[in-house]
């Protein structure tokens, strides 16, 4: 899912916003001088989960649980999944890898709900007060960490970031040894990511500034608030404002809409840089209202996406698209690629997020959860269940 080569004046567009970072980008956190926060997590914090929980929530959450209780860790040293759907071996740009068979494929993709699993039981511990879950997800979290082999592909490790908040969750009670072995992998991914862009290592150049970058950013700075390092957030602090200013228009659209035409993509990039904002409040630090050399931001991206997340105004998707494999996706029959119109219920996620840091949000993001109830939509697969943001906005609001 990184970004392809352009042509035409997309080159010049897009290019012209892969600026190197600065240092005189937005300020560090000055709240505390300590190389560690005292308040080291990414954005769950001790009282999440802790009051009233809407019942229907709750039961969900623990249902997903129960089943994760009795069932093995999937953890594997190796993770290779982008650039894979709709029988394609691998993406233009993407590592160059061995052809995965099927099965692999397959394998790869269960093992990742392993990230969903860990978080279920982390909260259905909170909810509850249950050891069982407890003890499930330190099982979870110790498999991971004890034998995947980052790869610093944020496409394939994309849904590390559920690790990171099932941590958070259970930190405080889980065995020394497992905090031991989870804190220097969380700081081996958030230095190898933040090392990475600092350096503009990517697999071509137009994913310094798209969705591989804003997965890149959600990695490196969940990892970093985590663990508390103080020199860690500061640099993912520069690279977030230096993505909104490459990534983001003033007339709010955005480089993956440029590229790909697709809302989808929208989407699939401002999550990220929405949860890396969301940490950031969790410790006091306004990352979401950072604006940009020309005024961009996300909640102008938020404004504008919300003509299409609304009804007010329809789209079809990747009709325009300037990737030759989107086209390439959709005759091999991936569902998400097909020029269809966009359906808005797929930004309820988004919505939740952006609401949990912007009040303005709050009845959208409210309005789409409810629409996606009643007509049994499923949620994200990119993002998993998001009964968690739920809970944490109307903690917020309480």
């Amino acid at each position: 899912m990184g970004g392809i080569l352009f042509r035409g004046t997309c080159i010049a567009i897009l290019m012209a916003g892969a600026m190197p970072v600065s240092a005189a980008a937005s300020p560090a956190i000055t709240k505390n001088a300590a190389d560690r926060l005292d308040d080291s997590y990414a954005i769950l914090g001790p009282l999440f989960a802790r009051g009233s929980v809407d019942p229907a929530l709750k039961r969900r959450i623990v249902e997903r649980a129960r089943l994760a209780l009795a069932r093995p860790s999937r953890a594997r040293a190796h993770i290779r999944i982008e650039g894979t759907s709709s029988g394609h071996t691998k993406a233009p740009g993407a590592a160059a890898v061995a052809a995965a068979s099927p099965d692999e494929l397959a394998a790869a993709r269960s093992s990742l709900e392993d990230m969903d699993a860990m978080f279920d039981l982390a909260v259905a511990w909170r909810l509850t007060g249950d050891k069982r879950y407890l003890e499930a997800s330190d099982r979870y979290l110790d498999a991971w960490v004890s034998t995947y082999e980052l790869s610093l592909n944020p496409v394939d490790e994309g849904r590390f970031g559920k690790l990171v908040l099932a941590y958070d969750l259970v930190e405080t009670a889980t065995p020394s040894k497992t905090r031991r072995k989870v804190d220097a992998f969380l700081r081996n991914m958030a230095r190898g990511y933040i090392e990475a862009m600092e350096s503009e290592n990517v697999p071509i150049k137009p994913t310094l500034i798209n969705n591989w970058q804003s997965h890149r950013i959600k990695l490196a700075t969940l990892a970093a608030f985590q663990i508390g390092d103080r020199d860690l957030i500061d640099r993912a602090h520069r690279l977030f404002d230096a993505h909104v200013d490459a990534n983001m228009r003033p007339d709010g659209t955005t480089v993956d809409f440029l590229q790909r035409d697709a809302l989808h993509y929208v989407t699939y990039s401002v999550s990220s840089q929405l949860l890396a904002a969301m940490a950031a409040a969790a410790h006091g630090e306004d990352w979401y209202g950072y604006r940009g050399p020309g005024g961009q931001g996300l909640p102008w991206t938020l404004g504008w996406l919300d003509t299409f997340a609304s009804g007010k105004q329809q789209h079809t998707e990747f009709v325009h698209s300037v990737v030759p494999y989107d086209r390439q996706r959709a005759a091999a029959g991936g569902s998400i690629y097909q020029n269809r119109s966009w359906d808005p219920l797929t930004a309820a996620t988004v919505y939740l997020m952006a609401a949990s840091l912007d009040p303005q949000w709050v009845e959208r993001a409210r309005a789409l959860e409810r629409a996606r109830a009643d007509r049994s939509a499923p949620v994200d697969p990119d993002e998993g269940p998001d009964e968690w943001l739920s809970i944490l906005l109307e903690g917020k609001r309480r």
